[in-house]
């Protein structure tokens, strides 16, 4: 087991979600006294839930209104950092873990020491066979990535480790080291983006990314977005294109432009084709705010 480990687990009314995800944590062998929950303003009765179940060993980290998923996660991390923790994992609270999901972790780092940030094998919860994530690598001249086996069976004969550039917030395994380099994630950014962000700001300063596809978790795939598609959609363009804006050099940026363009079309089309044409208005509204570096009204459902 990994020494002075704690999870944070950021929740906004998905209290049966969150309660399912720390049961996980805790058959896997994490202590609840390492397991933090972010609870961002929640209306469910998410808290008391936790408290009835858990006990007062769970340590919980109240908010009064949403924060978002950038700041929720960086109270929790920040509370860990406080409290000697040598490895922060975040997980979306609408995953469950496998229970021996920490120790193949433990093995991953062992075995990887020039790695600081880790990614989990991360299942669709409703295909639990197949592939949702397991890193993303960038493809070379551009800032567009593209992800290793998404969609592809599992099929269960894996290395402990891959090299990666980027890997998803929705499971992550981040050494103290990379926090006290960098920072925490970019408050700018609501909720979409702050782990794209975080990693290229990682790999920037040295730090190396891996995934651990031997260590598994199941995920329910944007339980809180699917509760409001619209400004999911305007949130994952917006801060996608600001990541452009921002991080693109030299012709990189006028070249990301056009194909952005693009992509956006291609798109808007899939949109009309699947019967979805209400995605089309947040879609061009977080593009054009995004290149504009602007934040529009959408953005937090005003």
């Amino acid at each position: 087991m990994l020494q002075s480990l704690y999870t944070v687990i950021v929740n906004w009314n998905l209290k049966q979600h969150t309660l399912a995800c720390v049961e996980s944590l805790v058959t896997a062998g994490a202590p609840l006294d390492r397991i933090i929950i972010v609870d961002n303003g929640s209306t469910d009765g998410s808290v008391p839930a936790l408290r009835e179940r858990f006990g007062s060993s769970l340590l919980l980290v109240e908010s009064q209104q949403n924060l978002g998923f950038a700041r929720g996660n960086n109270l929790g991390i920040q509370y860990a950092l406080d409290h000697a923790a040598r490895w922060v994992l975040l997980l979306n609270n609408d995953t469950h873990i496998a229970p021996n999901f920490l120790a193949e972790l433990a093995q991953a780092v062992e075995s990887g020491q020039q790695f600081a940030i880790f990614a989990p094998l991360i299942l669709y919860h409703d295909a639990p066979d197949h592939i949702w994530n397991l890193g993303d690598r960038l493809i070379p001249g551009l800032l567009f990535t593209y992800s290793l086996y998404r969609g592809r069976k599992d099929h269960g004969r894996w290395p402990t480790l891959l090299a990666v550039d980027f890997v998803t917030g929705c499971g992550i395994l981040v050494k103290r080291e990379v926090f006290e380099k960098i920072g925490l994630f970019d408050l700018s950014l609501f909720m979409y983006g702050e782990d794209v962000d975080f990693c290229w700001r990682a790999c920037q300063a040295g730090f190396r990314l891996a995934a651990a596809p031997r260590a598994k978790m199941w995920h329910k795939v944007s339980a809180s977005s699917q509760r409001d598609p619209l400004i999911a959609r305007y949130l994952r363009v917006g801060n996608q294109i600001r990541f452009y804006r921002k991080y693109s050099r030299g012709l990189q940026l006028p070249l990301m432009f056009v194909l952005s363009s693009l992509r956006l079309l291609l798109i808007a089309l899939s949109d009309l084709i699947r019967g979805q044409p209400a995605l089309i208005a947040p879609l061009l509204c977080g593009w054009i705010h995004g290149w504009q570096n602007k934040k529009g009204k959408m953005e937090y459902g005003d």
